[in-house]
């Protein structure tokens, strides 16, 4: 068999960080789940497997370099990229290893992790490579050791699945790079939806679904459609694989969906609470909100939590405000559609946030929680970290700034030459935050030394443009005189100097 066992290779995967595997945020959805953290309160190990381009997990072993992280990838070229970025970020906690599933398993033991995390790999890989899979969580995983686990499940592919087929189908007859044919398959399927394709006009969603696939990265599609493992998985299914391991369900990583309130309808409330069996309990919950995607946090050893021990836990964590106070908005994306939160119980907790690092019993001592329920501040906390406007940080040591700060130097560096990433390293959080393009250009100004006033680093901005021979754009259009480009830059800078950079020097970006 070929050492690619189905998979694309023939196209890099994106080099992306989801936040859902940063150690602070996975112990917290486990606290409002009311599960004990375990391994991820304080961490010694991260183990990765198929950790792609390595910049997640590069980023937060700069954002946390008291752990120790590895990472497992089985196609060289997203390890040689992983390296490269380790190599010039001068990250010493961090190894990255070309590796298949199969040999990592038949290897053997190395150091117990703490946490063992897959993102975008359960559902794309092969039977034997699962096994696996679970071959080295039973190896590897301390006792209280979390796993995340992200996959398809259903039933929200039930009216898509389809549209995979097609794409499948459309590959298989067209020569090309995946990228090309994954463009191909969306002009076909176009073309069949605005030709009245009766597929289209009786599915709303597939056609909903059709919309969202045109905005994304052919390259990103390859991956997610045309892997030969492909498969979906309901989550008791899942769940009893993972039992094997010896691995028991703590809850969702994607906080909201841990809250049944703002997850599943009222009229379901008392089914969910009789269902006395986890794998009926989140079936019910996914056909509540036709889930499409999990991202799941599995335990070794689960440990149930009397109150007083949950409440002590609780109270050692604090959170932060990871967004301009200005920013903060109290209307939130949930499981089932959008939720207004009561300006006069969030607007407190954003105030106390924004300006320091507040715990437990600071916010509820503010006026708007005396006579509210610890569940009430808790929820409050839960849609605002679901909403990416705070975060969770967990007891640690003190952290070192400077590997986060030689990372985020060199994601700037990479801007220069055209190659730009998403997010950057705090090592106050031990994570990262999402930053846009022009993000990128005003900390690229502060690393280079540039003056912190408005006209440095919009000439600084500029520069980079033309170094890369290219022009501002707005609304699509290329500004190609100077000083409207400049005009332009201005506009968008003004307020990363004004709101941002004081946020990022709190949380030791810069």
């Amino acid at each position: 068999m070929h050492w690619t066992r189905g998979y694309v290779t023939d196209v890099g995967y994106t080099a992306h960080f989801y936040r859902e595997m940063a150690p602070a945020h996975l112990a917290f959805a486990a606290l409002v789940s009311g599960r004990s953290p375990g391994g991820a309160f304080a961490p010694r190990r991260v183990v990765e497997l198929g950790c792609g381009q390595g910049f997640g997990l590069a980023l937060l072993a700069a954002a946390n370099p008291h752990i120790a992280f590895e990472g497992y990838d089985f196609n060289p070229a997203h390890v040689a990229h992983a390296s490269r970025l380790i190599a010039n970020a001068e990250l010493s906690n961090i190894e990255v290893i070309e590796a298949s599933f199969q040999e990592q398993a038949a290897a053997g033991q190395r150091e117990p992790a703490d946490i063992v995390s897959l993102h975008g790999i359960w559902s794309w890989v092969s039977a034997d490579a699962r096994d696996a899979i679970l071959s080295i969580m039973r190896q590897r995983l301390r006792p209280e050791g979390l796993v995340y686990i992200s996959y398809n499940c259903q039933p929200g592919w039930a009216s898509i699945l389809p549209m995979r087929q097609f794409m499948l189908d459309t590959r298989q007859r067209n020569p090309g790079h995946s990228d090309t044919q994954v463009g191909l398959a969306l002009d076909q399927l176009t073309q069949l939806r605005n030709g009245g394709a009766a597929y289209f006009t009786a599915n709303p969603p597939a056609a909903a679904h059709l919309d969202h696939l045109l905005k994304q990265d052919k390259i990103y599609l390859a991956h997610e459609y045309f892997g030969a493992g492909w498969e979906i998985m309901p989550f008791a299914t899942v769940a009893a694989m993972l039992d094997e391991a010896k691995l028991g369900y703590v809850g969702s990583a994607t906080i909201a969906e841990n809250l049944d309130q703002y997850a599943v309808p009222s009229a379901l409330h008392e089914m969910v609470a009789s269902a006395h069996d986890v794998g009926l309990r989140e079936t019910i919950r996914d056909y509540a909100a036709n889930k499409r995607f999990r991202r799941d946090i599995f335990s070794r050893g689960l440990t149930p939590l009397t109150k007083a021990e949950h409440r002590e836990l609780l109270e050692r964590v604090r959170f932060v405000g990871v967004r301009p106070r200005e920013d903060f908005k109290f209307t939130f994306q949930g499981p089932l559609g959008e939720l207004t939160g009561k300006e006069e119980l969030y607007k407190p907790v954003a105030d106390l946030v924004a300006q320091k690092p507040a715990t437990v019993e600071e916010l509820r001592a503010l006026p708007a929680f005396r006579n509210e329920s610890l569940g009430t501040l808790l929820d409050c906390l839960a849609l605002l970290i679901h909403s990416h406007q705070v975060f969770a940080l967990t007891p640690g040591v003190p952290t070192d700034p400077a590997p986060s700060q030689r990372f985020n130097r060199w994601i700037t560096e990479r801007l220069k030459i055209g190659r730009v990433y998403h997010s950057i390293a705090s090592p106050v959080l031990g994570s990262g935050l999402p930053v846009d393009d022009f993000d990128l250009l005003a900390l690229s100004a502060v690393f280079d030394g540039c003056h912190e006033d408005l006209s440095s680093i919009t000439r600084h901005a500029l520069n980079i443009f033309k170094l890369l021979e290219r022009r501002p754009q707005r609304e699509g259009t290329a500004l190609t005189d100077d000083e409207e480009a400049t005009r332009f830059l201005e506009n968008q800078i003004q307020p990363i100097i004004e709101n941002k950079f004081p946020l990022w020097r709190k949380l030791g970006i810069i």
